[in-house]
C-alpha cells in the first residue's frame, strides 16, 4: 500500500553540516567516483531549489567522493526569485505518485506582470485545481518536467515542476484513470518514454512524423536535438537529413537557426506551411516603416 500522506509530506530534512560530514566520510569508504560526483552536482544545480540546500547537499556529494577540498563557488548558489518552498516536498510525492500508481491533485502557476509565480484561476477568479495521473519525470532543456495525463485533456501534459503547489495524492482508493501505456501511439505496444522525449526537441504532444530536410553547414544544431537522425553527406558540408519529431516542436527548432540560413525544410508540407506563415507574420510584424 502506498505510505499515508503525512509520511510523505513531510519537511525535507536538513543535511548535516560539513565537518561532521567529513568525519564521517572517514570512516566510511569513497561510495561514488569523482565522475559521478560531478552528474549529481551538476543535475541538483539545474533544480529550483533553496541556495542554502543545494550547497549543503553538494557539499555532502562531494564528501561521498572524498573530494570535499575541491568544493568551489558553493557562494554563487543562489535562490531563485521564484523558489518554490514545497520543491523537495513535491519530489518525494510526485516519486511515491509515480510508483504506486496514484492520482495527484494539485495547483499549477503562470506567471504576473512582475514575474512572480501566481496560481492559474478560472473566469469567475476562483483558483484552478487539477487533477492528473503522474508517469515520469525528467529534465529536458534544463528544466525539470513531470510527464502526465491531466484529466481534463484527452493528451498528454508536460508540467514544469516548480511550478505546481499545493500538491497531495488522492488516496489508495484512486489508482490512475489513464496508464502511460494508453498513449503509445503503437496499440498494445509499451509507451517508450525515451523515444517520445527524443524526438520532440521541445515537450508537447502531438504525434511524431517523418521530417526530411537539407543542412548546410554544421551539423551541431541537428544533433543537439535529434540524436537518431539518418544523415547522409550530398555535398561540401551539405547534407540530406531524415528525423521523425513532432512537427510543432521542429517549427520551434528550426526558426531558432533562421538566421544562420543552414536549415531547409523539404517535407512535409504542412511543416512547410507553418514556416511560411510564420514568416509572414514575421514579415509584416517587423516591415520597414
Amino acid at each position: 500500500n502506498i505510505p499515508a500522506q503525512q509520511d510523505i509530506a513531510e519537511p525535507h530534512q536538513r543535511i548535516e553540516p560539513v565537518d561532521r560530514q567529513q568525519q564521517k566520510a572517514q570512516r566510511l569508504p569513497h561510495v561514488i567516483s569523482a565522475a559521478q560526483m560531478r552528474l549529481l552536482v551538476d543535475g541538483a544545480a539545474l533544480s529550483s531549489s533553496d541556495g542554502e540546500y543545494l550547497r549543503e547537499l553538494i557539499a555532502k556529494i562531494y564528501t561521498f567522493a572524498g573530494k570535499s577540498g575541491q568544493l568551489r563557488g558553493l557562494e554563487q548558489l543562489t535562490t531563485p526569485k521564484n523558489y518554490n518552498t514545497e520543491f523537495l516536498n513535491n519530489i518525494e510525492i510526485l516519486n511515491d505518485a509515480i510508483a504506486y500508481g496514484r492520482v495527484i491533485r494539485f495547483r499549477y502557476c503562470t506567471y504576473d506582470v512582475n514575474g512572480n509565480l501566481v496560481p492559474r484561476r478560472n473566469g469567475d477568479g476562483d483558483i484552478k485545481t487539477y487533477l492528473a495521473d503522474p508517469y515520469h519525470l525528467m529534465y529536458k532543456n534544463s528544466k525539470y518536467y513531470l510527464l502526465c495525463h491531466m484529466h481534463r485533456y484527452d493528451s498528454l501534459s508536460y508540467l514544469h515542476v516548480e511550478r505546481i503547489r499545493d500538491l497531495s495524492i488522492e488516496g489508495p482508493d484512486h489508482s490512475l484513470k489513464r496508464t502511460l501505456d494508453s498513449f503509445s501511439p503503437t496499440p498494445g505496444q509499451p509507451f517508450d518514454i525515451v523515444r517520445h522525449m527524443n524526438e520532440r526537441p521541445y515537450p508537447m504532444d502531438g504525434k511524431a512524423t517523418p521530417i526530411h530536410m537539407k543542412i548546410h553547414g554544421a551539423l551541431e544544431p541537428l544533433y543537439d536535438w535529434f540524436a537518431d537522425a539518418d544523415v547522409v553527406q550530398t555535398g561540401e558540408r551539405e547534407y540530406d537529413v531524415h528525423v521523425v519529431a513532432n512537427e510543432h516542436a521542429t517549427l520551434w527548432w528550426a526558426l531558432q537557426y533562421a538566421d544562420s540560413h543552414i536549415i531547409e525544410i523539404l517535407s512535409p508540407a504542412s511543416l512547410r506551411k507553418m514556416l511560411h506563415d510564420t514568416g509572414e507574420y514575421l514579415v509584416s510584424t517587423y516591415a520597414q516603416q
